[in-house]
């Protein structure tokens, strides 16, 4: 095993060891084995936040990187780059208003949630979702993963597996009664691996800011809530479309027009360390 491989190791295992751990309480309360009063957006809320903190345990406790969690928590903070890259962050929005015209043109009905009727419904839609997934997950897997995969491989296909290992560590989401059961999985994998190429060239593109990571994510947990979930192979067929668009622009290589990936020396050498 090489050694860039050991610190994305342990943090995958962490990751999914924790955030299985808390989703097995509200899988067993589906299946009648717990009582039904679980605080399900209190284990949401936490059970989204592993990511984070497989980060955090991997840089404190088995690197023991000094100053590296306050290095992470620095990617929050790049945000002056191109006012196009915002614009992209966007654009998972848009994938969500494509789908629904494509949808109702096919099949004559609106697969529409009707999102935005509600104000007041949306604004606590909007602050769920950030301080769970866009919040939660980005600092490990885009602050985290995502540079020691590009040291291992390209952009590309750094993005995709990334994408494959977070669509999976969704999984629990489809036994726990949320109605994720009806969403093809397959489906939900190729958003997730989709948005992982367009977060990668985001990011690469921007000096590593996970501040655009999180919109992304923000914006891609609002196109998911706009439709239903009959609409999904359509809204991933979307989100396919506009990762090879941007793959054939940038490049495989970096997905970026940028001479060097935002990888410091002093991470690279931490990386490389264990």
């Amino acid at each position: 095993m090489n050694k860039p491989d050991k610190p994305l190791i342990y943090f995958f295992l962490i990751a999914f060891a924790l955030a299985w751990t808390v989703m097995a309480l509200p899988i067993a309360q589906n299946f009648g084995l717990l009582p039904d009063q679980l605080p399900f957006e209190i284990l949401l809320i936490l059970g989204s936040w592993m990511p984070n903190i497989a980060a955090f345990i991997v840089i404190g406790f088995i690197i023991k990187r000094k100053g590296g969690i306050k290095a992470l928590l620095k990617g929050w903070m790049k945000w002056k780059m191109h006012p196009g890259w915002y614009l992209l962050a966007l654009s998972p929005v848009l994938f969500g208003f494509v789908t629904i015209f494509i949808f109702q043109w096919i099949y004559g009905y609106s697969p529409s949630t009707e999102l935005f009727a509600d104000p007041v419904a949306f604004i606590g839609l909007l602050v769920l979702i950030t301080i769970t997934g866009a919040m939660g997950e980005e600092l490990g897997w885009r602050g985290f993963a995502l540079p020691g995969l590009q040291l291992r491989m390209n952009a590309l296909s750094a993005s995709i597996l990334l994408g494959i290992i977070w669509a999976l560590w969704h999984l629990p989401l489809w036994f726990a009664g949320l109605g994720f059961e009806t969403i093809p999985f397959w489906a939900y994998m190729l958003i997730g691996v989709s948005f992982s190429i367009l977060v990668t060239a985001a990011c690469n593109s921007s000096g590593g800011s996970l501040l655009i990571a999180t919109l992304f994510h923000l914006f891609l947990n609002v196109s998911v809530n706009m439709i239903e979930n009959e609409a999904f192979s359509i809204l991933a067929t979307v989100f396919v479309i506009a990762a090879i668009i941007i793959t054939a622009v940038f490049g495989p290589r970096k997905l970026s027009r940028v001479t060097k990936l935002p990888i410091d020396k002093e991470e690279r050498a931490w990386i490389q360390s264990v």
